[in-house]
């Protein structure tokens, strides 16, 4: 990005925000201290200086860029992570701690087996938090499981953050017992309502009954429908969610016979890279699936995250990994 769209970007993205709370903490001002309020209001206008001036969202040690991450979370943000002071870093370790907490505390059970079926995920972040959503949750028949797979626009704490909101939105409305579809389109709504414009999140999520499987796919990557003779790409239904607040989500009616599995991922399989930058893509990762078909969805999944890493040999890991696996039982 060159100077001039980096500024035309601060000014549409933070002015607004930094704007709305200096109004706020000036509605407030008789609730804190003359002292404090000075500072405050300090801190947001050196921001709105520095919108001005071109120089925000730049070290004011090194000059690099400071973590996309942090601004979004914190605008008023001065230095860089190796520029911060020895009490912000352990102040900023600390929120790291709590967030790694939050987020393992949120991932789903490793071996949830029904009746019907048997399911495995893997999550591997690519740093200590990461912006993928992975959720599998036992519905109140017993024999019904409700599964998502999706990524959170951005990276880092700001990402998880935003997948810890999107996971309580879905774990609210699950009570209801709602349609899919508006199930998916309510949380739509209460995720584009709750959140800034720039954020959203591709999903795509379903129940898996002893009926067969009911699938959403709100722009997220296509999964994967695993039989013996064949694999089917599931193109997605609707948008992203958090673009528009009236969104509407198309269903498919999934049947699947004993062994076969429905697959769902997030990008940072499909592109992680090799050291010549080459994608790993959706043809071997369907490769990598069909070399387990005849064993568990244990392997599979197991399969397939060692294959990623051959793939990308000494290349370190650019975004988060999720894969989760539906598999019909014999």
């Amino acid at each position: 990005m060159n100077a001039a769209s980096a500024f035309a970007s601060a000014d549409d993205r933070f002015r607004p925000q930094l704007l709305e709370r200096r109004a706020r903490l000036q509605a407030a001002s008789n609730s804190v201290s003359a002292a404090y309020f000075d500072d405050l209001i300090a801190e947001i206008d050196s921001a709105l200086q520095r919108i001005d001036g071109g120089s925000f969202g730049l070290c004011e040690t090194c000059h690099d860029t400071i973590e996309a991450d942090r601004l979004e979370c914190n605008p008023l943000v001065r230095f860089c992570l190796d520029h911060l002071s020895h009490a912000e870093m352990l102040a900023h370790q600390q929120d790291l701690d709590l967030a790694t907490q939050i987020q393992s505390k949120l991932l789903p059970l490793r071996d949830i087996a029904l009746e019907s079926w048997d399911t495995q995920f893997r999550y591997v972040p690519v740093g200590a938090v990461g912006g993928d959503y992975c959720e599998l949750i036992v519905l109140g028949d017993g024999k019904s499981i409700f599964f998502a797979v999706g990524d959170v626009a951005g990276k880092g704490v700001a990402a998880s953050l935003l997948m810890t909101h999107l996971s309580a939105i879905f774990r609210s409305l699950l009570s209801l017992d709602l349609p899919l579809a508006d199930l998916v389109a309510r949380a739509n709504r209460l995720f584009c309502e709750s959140t800034a414009p720039s954020h959203y999140a591709t999903l795509a999520c379903g129940r898996a009954t002893a009926l067969g499987v009911e699938l959403c796919n709100a722009g997220h990557c296509a999964p994967l429908l695993l039989q013996r003779d064949a694999t089917h790409r599931l193109d997605s239904t609707g948008l992203p969610l958090g673009l528009f607040c009236g969104g509407q989500y198309g269903v498919r009616q999934l049947s699947l016979s004993a062994g076969e599995s429905l697959v769902l991922y997030s990008d940072g399989i499909t592109e992680a890279e090799d050291p010549a930058g080459d994608d790993y893509q959706e043809e071997r990762l369907i490769r990598s699936l069909r070399a387990h078909y005849e064993q568990s969805a244990d392997a599979m999944a197991d399969g397939v995250l060692r294959d990623v890493v051959r793939f990308r040999q000494t290349s370190p890991p650019s975004d988060d990994m999720t894969l989760l696996i539906v598999r019909r039982r014999d």
